[in-house]
């Protein structure tokens, strides 16, 4: 049974159908309850209504609710602001109210779905109101000094909003300038209509091919030598390749194709350029066999449903006959003992008898190694891919700073967001580790370009390994 798609970020807005996600060509209308939610038509409302009902009653009861009034409106500005950190901070206080507020009248915790809602609901960009905020303020004072009693969104992206013409004034420099999580010096306004292109590309392969619409692709070449990853960028290296291998024509652009590829493809450039900047020459290169230790969290796990972009590796390494990678994570499938998993190479690698390798561990790193014993063997490279460390966990990864410091294991940490990246290069300088100067913390130059606009938050978006935390040996 194929699993039901998460809803894409319009429906999240609510500028799309929350049931059958179609934004174009339809006449959407709110939900009558919670406003939160919009849908095409009666028919997928009610398709929808089970599911909707217990969050659609959670979030209409806070209008209703004399406590929730006095705690929403504290912390908003009275003029507007560009400042980020007054602006992010009441956002998440926001956000992190309403789901408190809704887990208390739910009697349970929010699913992710729901929390989606919360995270991604439209704000204005100079003072962070929502429409409810909106509404709440009506119907407080009777009147409101806002043009509209409604968000107004972008006309250029649609991704952004704000409350009144005198506030879209107001974010006007802030929504148009360079915009520290893009790229190529492009705007805020400019990297929502990346997202947007980005979630049309999406649903069209997810029509095409019947599947959640994560596109993956690797070239199938071998390079003729290692050469180095400076200088290169995302279009330069693969644009060609590409457009030959999916078949795209000449006049039309490739910016879709590339940021999907580099949402996994990022996973084996990052471990290329961290064992480039890890090494003082290039015997790394010539080994017999490279071995990979990847040390991951979470249930989407990249690193398994990817699992063939790591064959980038041995492609750009002629001179490596085998690739072992170790998976290791607490939520990986499995048990302590590790699983070999012998994987399939193209045509080439197999005719030169190269060989690619998984193994997958369920256990911490630290505990993957402690089992080990003295039958551990160091790697080239034990890399945590968006470890989130500074978020959860923390105490459990502290363990695992220390084991890779005390034994010298050359590391790298990634992370979603440079406030992520901070925050983890933090913990390991005080776990002792001397970061590179190359690798963090600091934008990661083969972090994936697809990104997504950050939830709680009116400005900046977070990509797969965006950022560099910190890499050491």
């Amino acid at each position: 049974m194929q699993q039901e798609r998460v809803p894409p970020l319009p429906a999240r807005m609510g500028i799309a159908c929350y049931k059958c996600f179609k934004e174009e060509d339809v006449r959407l209308s709110r939900c009558s309850g919670c406003h939160r939610v919009s849908y095409c038509s009666s028919e997928c409302q009610k398709l929808d209504w089970k599911a909707h009902k217990p969050m659609c009653k959670a979030l209409s009861s806070i209008e209703k609710n004399p406590i929730a009034s006095t705690t929403l409106f504290f912390s908003l500005p009275s003029e507007p602001t560009t400042d980020l950190n007054v602006l992010h901070n009441n956002s998440e206080t926001h956000g992190s109210n309403i789901l408190s507020f809704c887990t208390r009248s739910l009697s349970r915790e929010v699913t992710i779905p729901e929390r989606n809602l919360v995270g991604w609901e439209p704000r204005c960009m100079v003072c962070t109101r929502t429409d409810q905020l909106i509404r709440m303020e009506v119907a407080k004072n009777g009147t409101t000094s806002n043009d509209f009693q409604r968000l107004v969104p972008c006309p250029q992206c649609n991704l952004s909003f704000c409350c009144s013409p005198a506030h879209w004034q107001a974010a006007r420099a802030l929504h148009h300038g360079p915009c520290e999580d893009g790229h190529d010096g492009l705007s805020h306004c400019e990297m929502n209509r990346e997202v947007r292109a980005d979630i049309k590309f999406e649903e069209v392969m997810a029509s095409a091919h019947d599947a959640s619409g994560q596109w993956m692709w690797a070239p199938d070449r071998i390079k003729s030598s290692w050469s180095s990853l400076g200088g290169l960028s995302w279009e330069r290296e693969f644009g060609d390749d590409m457009r030959k291998s999916v078949g795209v024509p000449a006049e039309r652009p490739m910016g879709p194709w590339i940021r999907a590829a580099s949402d996994h493809l990022t996973m084996a450039m990052t471990i290329l350029y961290a064992l480039e900047k890890l090494n003082d020459d290039e015997a790394w290169t010539r080994k017999h066999t490279l071995t990979i230790h990847a040390s991951i969290l979470g249930a989407e796990m990249k690193e398994i449903t990817g699992a063939m972009v790591f064959e980038e590796v041995l492609h750009r390494l002629p001179e490596v006959k085998t690739l072992k990678l170790v998976l290791c994570g607490p939520e990986m499938p499995g048990g302590h003992i590790p699983r070999t998993i012998p994987l399939e190479t193209c045509p080439d690698c197999t005719r030169l008898g190269r060989k690619r390798i998984h193994e997958h561990v369920a256990d911490t790193y630290h505990g993957f190694v402690q089992n080990k014993g003295t039958k551990f063997e160091k790697p080239d490279l034990c890399i945590a891919f968006n470890s989130g460390a500074s978020q959860e966990s923390r105490h459990t990864w502290s363990t695992t700073f220390k084991l890779l410091v005390d034994r010298k294991i050359p590391a790298l940490f990634t992370a979603y967001n440079r406030e992520e990246a901070e925050a983890e290069a933090a913990l390991l300088c005080a776990a002792g580790a001397k970061l590179h100067p190359d690798l963090g913390p600091s934008k990661n130059p083969w972090g994936s370009i697809k990104v997504i606009p950050e939830p709680n938050k009116v400005y900046g978006f977070y990509a797969v390994n965006g950022w560099l935390a910190g890499g050491f040996s």
